[in-house]
């Protein structure tokens, strides 16, 4: 039996493992290990009336796959359990900000599972409450344009000349002999 040649292409395991490893710090693997704790003991949490096991199912059925620039992308198996997340995401940010609070985690992105959707993909940036500020305006100045245009057109409709139409005979005497009855009463 001849002796097994290593082909060149063939990399060893531990140089493999090394290369993999190489850029994530302990810090990143510490810091998400947080997350992911932090995010089911806060979906523990929560209960509702009609199912006290609703934060349970939550973290069944939800993970979290990236933060980035104070945003945490959430993954959801269904678009029922997004809509619960959406329901009960001011209790959520609120309970990532006091359990995180060196993350500054500002944000909350959903995703459906399957979605390949990232957060540069979402378009996801920090949060600016200047931008906010004006994107809401140019809203509002959008909206009340709208508005604007709406109320003239409604004004030009009711300001239009009305074509006079005219009464049959018979209503027009009956109306006249209600108008009149209605005077003499008045007089009396």
């Amino acid at each position: 039996m001849g002796r097994v040649q290593m082909r060149e292409d063939i990399q060893d395991f531990k140089n493999i493992i090394n290369r993999t490893f190489e850029n994530i710090s302990c810090q990143d693997l510490e810091n998400s290990n947080s997350v992911i704790s932090t995010w089911k003991k806060i979906l523990l949490r929560i209960k509702s009336n009609t199912n006290p096991n609703e934060g349970i199912k939550l973290s069944e059925h939800t993970r979290v796959i990236d933060l980035k620039n104070g945003i945490l992308l959430v993954e959801a198996d269904h678009p029922g359990w997004i809509t619960l997340l959406q329901i009960h995401k001011k209790y959520i940010m609120k309970g990532l900000q006091m359990g995180l609070p060196e993350l500054k985690i500002n944000s909350l992105a959903i995703r459906l599972k399957g979605d390949d959707a990232r957060l540069s993909d979402l378009g996801a940036e920090p949060y600016s409450e200047e931008k906010s500020k004006n994107s809401l305006k140019k809203r509002i100045e959008r909206e009340e344009e709208q508005i604007k245009n709406a109320t003239s057109l409604i004004e030009k409709r009711d300001v239009a000349p009305k074509s006079k139409k005219t009464l049959p005979p018979e209503l027009s005497r009956i109306f006249e002999d209600l108008r009149n009855e209605i005077q003499r009463n008045d007089e009396n």
